[in-house]
């Protein structure tokens, strides 16, 4: 199956004030503001940091929309997909966050991917892009629309928290020109869909040298650093689930406030050329890039037959890195659809195991060691074949080598316990 990609936004920080208050309010705390909604609604009260080195002040934090069946106004249960928390302190300072992922989710009536390796938000994978960006398209549409409800949303918690009525104090101004909003923060991501982590290995060595550190559970998650510290973009690649390698570039600052403005238009043109100046900052061509082939998908599709999975999680139990696995809440079920086909098996105490913690059974251990290593070679596109014996895979063709000791395996801590463990097995 042939690797297709798609860009979304996902989670966003903003700021929101009112400049025009500033000269009006001054700067002190509204203590009968405060003691009102600690008798009243203390579940919404927050002590928030305003920054490194100053004092927490009092918000005002509530869920402005949710992923539920019910109306906000009836019920707060179910997921968060935009809140807005506004300081107690004049001028009334206020932050926003939303999810662009969930309300897409939301407004098109998905549940989301249930191969999902560590969260419920994830697209399913049969949404995809088309030529003409359509599915970006609705990211950037449901973004623009989503700030200007912010401004709203604001401008009524004004009121009603401190009876502020802005349109009353500066007549003749419109909501825009009252409300200063700025993104602080946001995540866009290149999902590339069919792939399996391993496809990517050929970034993992090209930035070797500013490479932070690899977890080894199912997400097999990377950080990449920029080569400049004044470069305020980060990457972080992972596995989000079977089948959907993530390429998450966060953008922060004035980063994110030139490439995510302007009307829908404007946004979707800005985006696509954000994501591929932040690959280019990395050292890599978006236009170029692309997965690596496995070279062996006849075999897996046998196994996934076999097993009755979906062949792109069948990719994650061969191909994946991690030895030592755990599960939480939103992975529970992938726990059970493993162990009830013995995929997976208690690790054993001698091991470092202990409540929570699982390993591959032996048999696809057996079947991970025939099969890992079958792709080709970033150098001269020949077979590359995997060395149990030095951890790394060798091109048969030049000859040209990727080293897999640096990488962490699994929990570094279990980890580290069993191969000791081995170790002292063999000596006996």
């Amino acid at each position: 199956m042939s690797s297709e990609r798609r860009i979304v936004i996902d989670r966003v920080y903003l700021t929101m004030d009112i400049p025009f208050l500033y000269s009006k309010l001054g700067n002190s705390f509204n203590k009968k503001v405060y003691e009102r909604l600690k008798e009243e609604f203390p579940q919404f009260l927050q002590r928030v940091s305003e920054g490194r080195g100053k004092r927490g002040d009092f918000h005002f934090r509530v869920p402005v929309e949710v992923w539920s069946e019910d109306d906000i106004e009836k019920s707060l249960d179910g997921r968060e997909i935009a809140s807005l928390s506004i300081s107690l302190r004049s001028p009334y300072r206020a932050r926003g966050y939303f999810n662009v992922n969930r309300l897409f989710m939301k407004e098109h009536g998905l549940n989301p991917y249930q191969d999902s390796y560590k969260d419920d938000n994830v697209l399913p994978i049969d949404v995809l892009e088309d030529e003409n960006d359509s599915l970006l398209r609705e990211f950037c549409r449901l973004f623009v629309d989503r700030l200007e409800h912010f401004k709203i949303e604001y401008v009524y918690y004004l009121k009603k928290l401190f009876g502020i009525d802005i349109f009353d104090i500066f007549r003749g101004y419109d909501i825009s020109e009252l409300v200063r909003l700025s993104v602080q923060s946001a995540e866009v991501c290149v999902e590339w869909l069919h792939c399996e982590s391993l496809q990517f290995r050929h970034i993992t060595d090209e930035r070797k040298h500013n490479y932070l550190k690899v977890y080894g559970d199912l997400t097999q998650t990377e950080y990449y650093t920029p080569d400049k510290k004044s470069v305020h973009i980060q990457w972080k690649r992972y596995q989000k689930g079977a089948g959907i390698n993530r390429h998450e570039f966060t953008w922060n600052s004035e980063v994110s406030r030139m490439w995510l403005s302007g009307d829908v238009d404007y946004l979707v043109n800005s985006v696509k050329y954000g994501i591929e100046q932040s690959y280019r900052l990395f050292g890599f061509d978006f236009k170029t890039l692309k997965p690596l082939p496995l070279t062996c998908e006849d075999v897996i599709q046998d196994y996934a037959e076999w097993w009755k999975l979906p062949l792109d999680l069948v990719k994650t139990i061969l191909f994946g890195r991690a030895y030592v696995l755990s599960f939480d809440f939103h992975t529970k079920g992938l726990r059970e659809r493993l162990k009830s086909r013995r995929l997976i098996v208690p690790l054993e105490k001698e091991l470092g195991g202990k409540k929570g913690l699982w390993r591959w059974s032996d048999t696809v251990q057996r079947i991970r060691l025939s099969l890992q290593g079958y792709y080709r070679c970033p150098k001269c596109g020949s077979i590359m074949r995997y060395s149990d014996k030095c951890f790394k895979h060798v091109c048969e063709h030049c000859g040209y080598e990727i080293d897999y000791s640096r990488f962490t395996l699994g929990s570094e801590d279990s980890q580290k316990e069993y191969e000791s463990m081995l170790l002292s097995f063999k000596k006996v």
